[in-house]
């Protein structure tokens, strides 16, 4: 492989710099000035090109068959993609192939890479020339910062060459398409649906408040915000507090983030009114699209292996993997013209792979005929014949068979049910709930073996030998998923919490520490093997299909730009692989849905 490696230094000052601007409102600012790039040529020759000249130094490039290395190319890539037209073979990127092998508890910094392999240390300086053009900049310091540079040009290649001996090969590839979600944008953004939905959501949160009939007062009572949320049918989460448990009301809480993205305009104009926020967050989102769309195309900033699980995650303010279904956001988002969208998702595919792992072949065997997985448990649940038709019913199956499959216990079961997560919201007591966990257990004895299994796995996670596990290799502190992408659990230890009594297996994670149990393995498990049947699926409809444009990832997900005379094709290249089954697991049965429309909604 042919590897240019490159560092573009530019310009900032205190109102202009990435600490206040997400990367594409920075790199497409008109104040935008590339002061120039170091960088390390095919022969390993290291040289600083000035801004001014660097245009013409790089349009004299073929870069069709070059592979273009950097630390967050997200950054530098946007750039040359934008300023220079710059598309080249492949993307590198040290910042991604070290968040997969040294795991995102980490800083993945340069600086704290560098100090993470005993290298030299970062040296541009930056105070230096803060809010001063290239040519304000006294000679002496230009020079420090195309050596600041060329340092940084040494590092990413040092650093890329310790990380490309254990990183998948695959997933280069994989590391190549993220990036180019955005250095690459296709989607448009409709300025003005954009802007309706800024002020409809405006409205809308002046009505709901209205009709509340509450105030301030009431909303910032514990007691008085939980009878609100429980009129609308949404049981308050609790958990431990320093003099008892408490309600989960934190903005910190998930409960809350929850409530959030809440599919109800009135629970989630609650919470949004108990937080204190002043705009909604797809307001937030509508501003920061609209303003985009201004600029050219919408870039989707997906960062790679975000997840403890090496699923991609949201990034640069805004996350493309979790618009509301109900908003006005996704139909305000388009293809260019003469295009369409595919959407193309995968079918329960967490509930499958977890079936076909456990070998609870009576569900595997209901999914290969193709037959509704959720009216059964619902039947059971209820006690009398469940269809299709009974939503409410349904919808109660569809939270058993896909919630329960990770331990869920009975308050997390009662929770789920009334915030209406798998359908209509259903309020239900704990002794229904306790009784609806058993039934899927009963049901469900290879799942239930599994998390058993998984517990006595975890010991040799800790320390033990490595050994063959399913479809994974146990490894001290990391699976090893099946194309040899690695899952961490960093400092995994069995925990005496002396201030409670209470034991357990724990890890480090980004927050802190993560408890660790059979149940919580099997999930981390299941949605890494999901992880990368979608990245192997992804490569494979890349190699068969190059001129459909992968525009983003939603979890099992996936959306292409297609011309209108390759629709049709598109969408049966797109089905069969999405329904081909994994080489590692061969005989699993997959489904998908796909489809088709101008807009991304």
């Amino acid at each position: 492989m042919n590897i240019v490696t490159l560092d573009l230094e530019t310009y900032f000052g205190s109102d202009y710099t990435l600490s206040k601007m997400t990367t594409e409102a920075y790199v497409r600012d008109p104040r935008f000035e590339a002061l120039g790039c170091g960088i390390r040529w095919l022969d390993g020759q290291t040289y600083w090109c000035p801004g001014d000249k660097f245009a013409e130094h790089i349009g004299k490039v073929d870069w069709s068959d070059i592979a273009i290395l950097c630390h967050h190319a997200h950054f530098d890539g946007l750039i040359l993609s934008h300023h220079y037209g710059v598309k080249p073979h492949a993307w590198l990127d040290t910042l991604s192939m070290a968040r997969l092998l040294l795991g995102n508890h980490l800083s993945v910094g340069l600086g704290a890479l560098s100090a993470h392999y005993g290298l030299a240390a970062k040296t541009v300086p930056y105070e230096l020339f803060k809010g001063r053009r290239w040519s304000e900049l006294s000679l002496g310091v230009q020079q420090a910062v195309a050596d600041g540079a060329l340092r940084d040009v040494a590092l990413t290649w040092e650093i890329f060459n310790k990380l490309i001996v254990d990183f998948p090969p695959e997933e280069l590839a994989v590391v190549d398409a993220t990036i180019r979600l955005f250095t690459e944008p296709t989607l448009v953004g409709d300025v003005e649906a954009l802007g309706k939905v800024w002020t409809d959501e405006a409205q809308k949160k002046r009505e709901i408040i209205a009709s509340l009939g509450t105030d301030a007062a009431s909303l910032q009572s514990p007691d008085k915000f939980a009878a609100l949320l429980r009129a609308e049918g949404v049981e308050p989460e609790i958990k431990a507090g320093k003099n008892g448990s408490i309600f989960a009301f934190a903005k910190t809480d998930q409960f809350m983030k929850d409530l959030l993205e809440d599919e109800n305009d009135r629970v989630r104009t609650l919470a949004e009114a108990r937080l204190g926020v002043r705009s909604t967050i797809d307001q937030t989102r509508a501003e920061r699209l609209g303003f985009m769309a201004g600029r050219g195309a919408l870039p989707v900033y997906l960062g790679y292996a975000a997840a403890h699980t090496t699923r991609w995650g949201g990034g640069d303010k805004l996350n493309w993997q979790n618009f509301r279904r109900a908003g006005g956001i996704r139909r305000a988002i388009q293809a260019p013209d003469g295009h369409q969208i595919i959407k193309a998702d995968k079918s329960q595919v967490e509930c499958r792979f977890l079936n076909m792992v456990a070998e609870q072949w009576d569900v595997i065997q209901r999914f290969a005929n193709k037959e509704d997985p959720y009216v059964g448990i619902a039947s059971k649940a209820y006690g009398r014949p469940i269809t299709r038709a009974d939503e409410t019913e349904r919808g109660t199956g569809k939270q058993l068979e896909l919630s329960c499959g990770y331990g869920a216990g009975a308050e997390t079961i009662v929770r789920t049910a009334a915030k209406g997560t798998y359908g209509p919201p259903v309020r239900i007591e704990l002794a229904t709930g306790l009784q609806w966990r058993d039934l899927y257990r009963a049901t469900h004895p290879e799942v239930v073996n599994l998390w058993r299994a998984a517990g006595r796995v975890i010991s040799n996670l800790a320390g033990g030998r490595p050994s063959d596990w399913n479809v994974v290799r146990v490894e001290t502190g990391r699976l090893i998923l099946p194309n040899g992408c690695p899952m961490l659990y960093p400092d995994l230890n069995y925990f005496d919490d002396l201030e409670t009594g209470e034991q357990y297996w724990r890890y480090r994670n980004r927050k802190g520490w993560a408890k660790l149990y059979g149940a919580k393995l099997v999930e981390n498990l299941i949605q890494g093997l999901a992880r990368i049947d979608m990245s192997q699926t992804l490569l494979r409809i890349r190699a068969r299909l190059p001129e459909a444009k992968l525009v983003n990832l939603e979890h099992d997900a996936a959306y292409y730009v297609v011309s209108n005379k390759d629709v049709e094709r598109a969408k049966e290249v797109v089905y069969e692989e999405f329904c081909r089954a994994p080489a590692w697991l061969p005989d699993i049965p997959l489904d998908c849905e796909v489809h088709v429309g101008e807009r991304y909604g």
